[in-house]
């Protein structure tokens, strides 16, 4: 029963809880004991709420018998990224500067969830001040593949996507400045919607987003299905949620491409491209191969959009207030006193410097202004397929000797214009490793894209498919039933 409770998805789960099919407390134990199962192995909740989860557990068991009115997440067990503050709970962002931060206040993010009567079971990992893509830093480590534990989940959200791909978690919100959302929910099978820039409050979020960093930035939803991202974001943006209606996309352009303009990805996420843009025609709307002329090179403009102000505020965030610099913090590590990962260390350093440079070459204002009006002109009320990485997961380590322009031009183009993009699974490689794309809109379309991703959904991955370690650990807990 505990397996089976786990793979249901958020509308279903909430469903079953408001009707009494299943209880909140068995619900709970039932998630605490995948956690407990499979996170030796993950490292991706790095501090647990189990004892106040329970608790929640009861009182929302008891507000059901007294026929009060609950919340749209009544009961559903979820997980929450460490940038998000907690009330109560560590709160760290995996930084040493907040090793035993606590904070009395929580993020506007987690107070939506709570009142909605989501149940909150943990915290999950994520690279120091959320900067790489590569989830590890120096308070709690890094976090592994749930479908190839030699591979990495991609960052800054990687804790998120990890447990709720392997059944830990009902669902995650995460945050995205350069895919850190889209890329993670790709490298681990799930679905990620990062909004439009501004369309969910980012208070209590750390680093607070501030100047142009917040038109770069989006916290939302990381989820098993389409559907799911689609109830969460509605919660979080305190709406009430409708279903959404593939007859809605009929006759509108699909865009697509399989390049950055720079790297074109291989043959299996081409396929996945291919797969996806066939789903849309399949529902009657009309694909085209073009894509936007400024999304070439796109990592430059995209730096050179940083002013002096968010460079600042940038340090201040490793430093949970000081002015660290990267160029001390390189200096401390080699006298063996390090305090920030070598991934974020290097993807600090770039961003930290290459402004001066870029800014003196290119507009990053005008860069974002030509992505949004070409994307515009392509698309109208339609959307973009194309690629958010131009493999599946690489190995642990990639981002420290892969090109810069290979690790993120796939994704930043959609941060620049602050536009929202959607992950979805499309299928798998020949090794059994899960290929994504992202579907992209112009600003406030994401309810075309989550149609979008459902259509795709409906045609691809009709059923829920877990990683293998879950599978293997389904079969030996039947096993053991069985005995």
């Amino acid at each position: 029963m505990s397996d089976s409770i786990v793979a249901l998805s958020v509308t279903d789960m909430a469903q079953q809880l408001r009707e009494g099919r299943i209880t909140a407390v068995e619900t709970v134990e039932a998630h605490i004991a995948r956690i407990e199962a499979i996170n030796p192995a993950l490292n991706a909740v790095v501090t647990k709420t189990y004892d106040t989860a329970r608790e929640q557990a009861r009182q929302a068991d008891e507000v059901l018998k007294q026929g009060k009115p609950l919340g749209w997440l009544h009961g559903v067990p979820f997980t929450l990224k460490d940038c998000h503050e907690t009330a109560g709970v560590l709160s760290t962002c995996g930084l040493v500067s907040r090793r035993d931060h606590v904070p009395d206040k929580d993020s506007f993010v987690t107070a939506q969830l709570k009142a909605a009567g989501a149940i909150l079971l943990g915290k999950t990992n994520l690279p120091d001040n959320c900067w790489s893509q590569e989830t590890n830093n120096p308070v709690f480590g890094r976090t592994n593949n749930p479908w190839d534990v030699t591979r990495t989940v991609g960052g800054s959200s990687g804790g998120s996507a990890a447990i709720v791909a392997a059944e830990g978690a009902a669902f995650d919100v995460g945050s995205d400045i350069a895919g850190s959302i889209r890329m993670p929910a790709a490298f681990t099978g799930i679905v990620g919607l990062r909004p439009t820039s501004g369309t969910i409050s980012e208070v209590g979020n750390w680093p607070y987003p501030s100047g142009r960093l917040a038109d770069l930035e989006a916290v939302g939803p990381m989820t098993r299905r389409v559907e799911d991202a689609a109830l969460v974001f509605d919660v979080l943006r305190g709406v009430e949620s409708a279903p959404l209606d593939t007859s809605t996309l009929a006759e509108q352009p699909i865009a697509f491409w399989y390049s950055d303009g720079l790297v074109t990805a291989n043959t299996d996420v081409k396929r996945g491209v291919d797969a996806a843009t066939q789903a849309l025609a399949a529902v009657g709307m009309k694909p085209f191969a073009k894509q936007p002329a400024s999304l070439r090179a796109v990592m430059i403009g995209w730096t050179a959009y940083l002013q002096n102000a968010d460079l600042r505020a940038l340090s201040a965030g490793f430093g949970n207030g000081e002015a660290w610099t990267p160029a001390g913090e390189i200096m401390r590590t080699l006298r063996g006193q390090g305090r920030v990962s070598p991934e974020a260390l290097a993807y600090w350093f770039g961003s930290n410097y290459m402004p001066v440079l870029w800014r003196w070459l290119v507009d990053g204002a005008r860069w974002r202004n030509n992505l949004r009006s070409q994307l515009k002109a392509l698309i109208g009320d339609g959307v973009a397929v194309c690629p958010i990485f131009p493999t599946e997961a690489p190995a642990h380590g990639w981002n420290l000797h892969f090109p810069p322009m290979v690790n993120l031009g796939f994704q930043m183009w959609v941060n620049l214009a602050g536009l929202p993009g959607l992950t979805v699974p499309t299928g798998y490689t020949t090794e059994n490793l899960p290929i994504g794309v992202q579907i992209v809109g112009n600003a406030g379309s994401e309810r075309t894209i989550l149609t979008a991703g459902l259509a795709i959904q409906q045609a691809l991955m009709p059923r829920w498919k877990a990683p293998p370690m879950i599978e293997r650990l389904s079969e030996n807990i039947s096993n053991r039933e069985s005995l």
